[in-house]
């Protein structure tokens, strides 16, 4: 009996050998890439990436890159060295550069990714996002629904306001009257009266937490920040940096830079200095009294942060270009939206599986765990059918929220679908994020989507006018942040220039860039 009951146990064990070699076996073997935030931790530790290539029936030797990919990548494109799936990897001109290197993704994702399918059907921007000029879909893009209508708010100290008996200004007369008085009075109450900032910035045209924001105090709509100071009017796309109303703000910040109002080193300081002094000095005294920011736990620290409320856009009520309507940039379109988050190469033996398993992603639940972390590490918990909670970090991980969904997973470098109707209970910096910017919405609803809405990343150009574009702007760009500076500091007046400053814009080519922009519109429009 003993040796019949050991043959038995011996053959049992050698059936679930023989069973489990063949289930490895039959899993596809891909290779994959992922570009990372230097935070992020291994792949092989993210408990949710790891089912997804259980239930695909694929397993990837992965690697992962933290630095330098820009000059790595253009080498191994060159010799046509890539794997079979790319995650964060490609921008829109590599499928021409190197073209033949990616695959075409349009019939295999009408046949085997449902999960994409439905976001280009529900989301029609994402499938804009995701053709090239020519049609084609080379790259998945991602669509994270929660984020908010706008990237910078402009905070105030309301701590500094209680101190001086002020209240939170509304008008552009009002504002610089509140930094007057930050200037002038110990308004932090330390005894010091001279190191209040009354205001700090960071960046240059188009910088989400630049001083150019208060150009929609003028009446100008913004749309997405980093847009090189293009915008839609009237259906019609302009420049605001040659434009009357772009010269009365330019006006109205010189004088408060010559005021002492705004902080002298914010154009050579780096976002690190920026970020350090709004979370004030080493006894906990804020410094600075306006400033722009994402959010008042990462701008101001977990201290200083209950001090500053939100405040702006500000009425125009300092010149003759005057609205009573002022305007805040709108930046959903490039919150929530990305192209390029998962390519797949040509040379892929098997592209039916590397589609399928790319569709995984983005799949409703897997989409909160990509851009959030793992359920099954705590991440995440999921409350009930599409809602889920985004849990704080553990005592232990001694981190802030948003430094451990950038440690713990792919973030918001992954590729996925977060649905509108996903119900999501956000982690503090979240919530806060989405509160403060109910500061805006009167402002954004002003805009007149068919006319004012231009979402430039979603702008489709030839490559000739990808070319000329690049050369053009960058020659633009020059004269604008040349010009910019000098009038702030107030090397040269505003008004005496101005003419010679068009002169200047003109000739680095704005006519050229202007057209094909406005081709590019029309077409999308008409799409």
């Amino acid at each position: 009996m003993k040796k019949v009951l050991a043959l038995v146990l011996a053959l049992a064990m050698l059936l679930g050998m023989m069973s489990f070699a063949s289930a490895e076996g039959d899993k596809v073997k891909l290779k994959g890439l992922f570009i990372a935030h230097p935070l992020t931790k291994s792949v092989y530790d993210m408990n949710w990436l790891m089912e997804i290539e259980e239930k695909a029936g694929v397993d990837i030797e992965w690697e992962q890159i933290y630095t330098d990919w820009d000059q790595i990548k253009t080498t191994r494109f060159a010799a046509g060295d890539i794997p079979d799936i790319l995650i964060n990897a490609t921008g829109d001109s590599d499928y021409t550069t190197y073209d033949g290197l990616f695959l075409e993704l349009t019939d295999l994702i009408d046949q085997f990714a449902p999960n994409i399918k439905a976001m280009f059907e529900e989301e029609p921007d994402t499938l804009a996002l995701a053709k090239t000029f020519e049609g084609n879909i080379y790259a998945g893009p991602k669509f994270q629904g929660k984020w908010p209508d706008c990237n910078g708010v402009m905070f105030i100290n309301k701590v500094w306001l209680d101190n001086l008996g002020l209240s939170v200004p509304t008008t552009l007369s009002e504002l610089k009257n509140v930094l007057i008085a930050f200037r002038d009075n110990d308004a932090n109450g330390n005894g010091d009266a001279t190191d209040e900032v009354p205001m700090d910035f960071n960046g240059w045209f188009g910088g989400a937490y630049s001083l150019t924001n208060l150009i929609g105090s003028w009446g100008i709509q913004l749309v997405n920040w980093g847009s090189d100071a293009y915008f839609a009017e009237g259906g019609q796309i302009k420049n605001y940096a040659v434009d009357e109303r772009y010269k009365a703000m330019m006006t109205y910040l010189a004088d408060l830079y010559n005021e002492h109002l705004i902080n002298e080193n914010a154009i050579t300081n780096d976002y690190s200095m920026f970020q350090s002094l709004s979370r004030g000095d080493a006894d906990g005294n804020a410094l600075v009294g306006v400033v722009l920011g994402w959010e008042e736990t990462d701008k101001f620290g977990p201290v200083l942060y209950e001090q500053y409320v939100p405040c702006g856009p500000f009425v125009d009520d300092v010149d003759e270009l005057a609205t009573s309507e002022p305007r805040w940039t709108y930046d959903f379109s490039g919150l929530n939206m990305s192209s390029n988050r998962i390519a797949i190469s040509a040379k892929c033996e098997n592209p039916e599986a590397a589609v399928k398993f790319m569709d995984c992603f983005y799949d409703p639940e897997v989409s909160v765990q990509v851009l959030f972390g793992s359920i099954s590490e705590g991440n995440v918990s999921k409350v009930g059918d599409d809602h889920y909670k985004v849990e704080d970090p553990p005592a232990e991980a001694n981190t802030d929220n948003g430094t451990w969904k950038w440690t713990s997973t792919f973030a918001d470098n992954g590729p996925m679908y977060i649905r509108r109707a996903t119900v999501i209970d956000m982690a503090k910096d979240m919530a806060f994020a989405l509160n403060e910017r109910e500061q805006y919405k009167e402002a954004i609803a002003r805009i007149d989507m068919d006319n004012e809405y231009y979402p430039q990343f979603l702008m489709k150009y030839t490559v000739d006018d990808q070319n000329t574009l690049a050369t053009k702007q960058a020659a633009i760009t020059n004269v604008t942040d040349s010009w910019w500076g000098i009038w702030l500091t107030g090397e040269v007046e505003v008004e005496d220039t101005w003419e010679d400053y068009l002169a200047d814009v003109e000739a680095a080519g704005l006519s050229d860039v202007l057209a094909i922009r406005q081709a590019a519109y029309d077409a999308w429009k008409a799409q």
